[in-house]
């Protein structure tokens, strides 16, 4: 057969088709982004179940090598076609090559039951055979034949002009598609337990901390109306903060203390009383600051520190703690971090702007106990209350507060996961007065 009667019988099919299917596109049976009557979608190709041998039946069966596919089902007796090819839909795979959408060989059956010869018997045709035609709107045919939209742009949509269809991104950048919705990463998987490090990881333990799922253990929350800015190293005070401190089960125990606001010479004592009680009980702990609420947000992770310690901020500006908090909460920080097992320690004192409380209630460090303020009880006696506590354990009964002591005003009560753990009122006289150390477990 001359190579212009074959020319021309395929400009008579695609005008046929033309015809037929004035809004098709695609070869490989594709009409409107869907496959073609007897054509199934496997993994974005339109391939023929019942004589294809790379799915044979249904996608994913691969017929071996002496096997055709007859019927869906791959048999040694039904003839392979040849080089092995299967007789998918006209898709083009990923090498840029594709079947013709027909048998080829002798007389190859077309999609909508026309039919064509091939110039040699067993052999594909040296041109390909007209059959695709506009509007070329799936990802599979996007804006021409041969477009095919990659992984990174798979949506098919008109351009601008609405002269022709384009591939474009699920998401604008910087977002990228996570489960249907467009995200910001990597910040959107830092804390996310359905979503964490990637799109998809789920957390067993229903904890992400920075990207990476941990596992669950009791977090704590410590509040101290104390600054310790005149303490003894054998002390009440320095025993409940060392005990704090010295919770977690590693060595050594590394913490990251917030600064921003409080006196150097505190923060120095603090750091001081911390080592030095550390080395009586042979631990040891690193302390690293943070001058800046951000290096906070962009730090405090379980798997690099295991103590959050914020001093008494009494140099800070009117209102900067509660800004400082509510933004810390709103992004999880000290949340995700006591929920993964980490220790929260506040620090607050009977003197400077005395905005601490604040701070406490907008973190939403005691969800149900509102702190109402502090009282300067500098000099006076305070008591052990909670000797079986974690806090409390080995803490004399009672000792002097200190420089800056204050108690807790409180609104509500104490449940089974909070304890006034010291006070200003002897128990023995029926009360423990208001709190001055207060200790909430955060269960896994």
């Amino acid at each position: 057969m001359s190579r212009w009667l074959r020319v021309l019988r395929f400009i008579g099919l695609g005008l046929a088709l033309a015809y037929a299917l004035p809004a098709a596109c695609g070869s490989g049976g594709v009409v409107g982004g869907k496959c073609r009557g007897g054509y199934s979608n496997c993994n974005g190709q339109c391939v023929a179940l019942q004589s294809d041998v790379n799915n044979c039946g249904v996608c994913g069966t691969v017929c071996a090598p002496d096997e055709g596919c007859g019927d869906g089902v791959c048999d040694p007796d039904v003839p392979r076609p040849q080089g092995g090819a299967s007789n998918s839909g006209g898709a083009t795979n990923q090498s840029g090559n594709g079947t013709s959408g027909f048998d080829q060989g002798g007389t190859g059956e077309l999609p909508d039951g026309g039919f064509f010869d091939s110039p040699v018997d067993g052999q594909s045709d040296a041109e390909t055979p007209v059959e695709c035609l506009p509007p070329h709107d799936s990802p599979s045919h996007c804006g021409d034949c041969e477009t095919r939209c990659p992984v990174e742009a798979p949506l098919c949509q008109p351009t601008a002009d609405g002269t022709s269809f384009e591939c474009v991104p699920f998401c604008d950048p910087p977002l990228v598609e996570c489960r249907g919705e467009c995200v910001l990463a990597p910040d959107a998987y830092q804390n996310d337990p359905e979503n964490c490090g990637r799109c998809g990881r789920a957390c067993p333990s229903d904890i992400c901390q920075s990207g990476t799922c941990v596992g669950a253990r009791y977090g704590h929350i410590a509040l101290l109306c104390m600054d310790l800015n005149s303490s003894m190293t054998d002390s009440g005070a320095s025993d409940v903060l060392a005990n704090t401190v010295l919770i977690p089960n590693v060595n050594p125990v590394k913490v990251l203390a917030y600064t921003r606001g409080a006196t150097p010479a505190a923060v120095a004592k603090v750091n001081a009383l911390i080592n030095a009680k550390a080395a009586e009980r042979g631990r040891s702990v690193t302390i690293t600051e943070a001058k800046t609420a951000s290096a906070v947000t962009n730090n405090l992770s379980i798997l690099d520190y295991q103590v959050f310690l914020v001093h008494d901020l009494d140099l800070a500006d009117a209102d900067e703690l509660a800004t400082t908090a509510t933004d810390w909460e709103s992004s999880s920080t000290i949340t995700s971090f006591s929920k993964a097992g980490g220790v929260v320690l506040v620090l607050d004192g009977g003197d400077g702007t005395g905005e601490m409380h604040e701070f406490i209630n907008a973190a939403n460090l005691l969800p149900g106990l509102t702190i109402t303020g502090q009282d300067n009880i500098t000099d006076s006696t305070v008591y052990n209350l909670a000797g079986a506590d974690v806090l409390g354990v080995n803490v004399v009964s009672e000792f002097l507060g200190t420089s800056h002591t204050c108690t807790f005003g409180t609104s509500g009560t104490q449940d089974e996961d909070t304890f006034f753990v010291v006070g200003n009122a002897d128990p023995k006289e029926g009360s423990g007065g208001d709190p001055v150390v207060i200790h909430r477990i955060i269960k896994p």
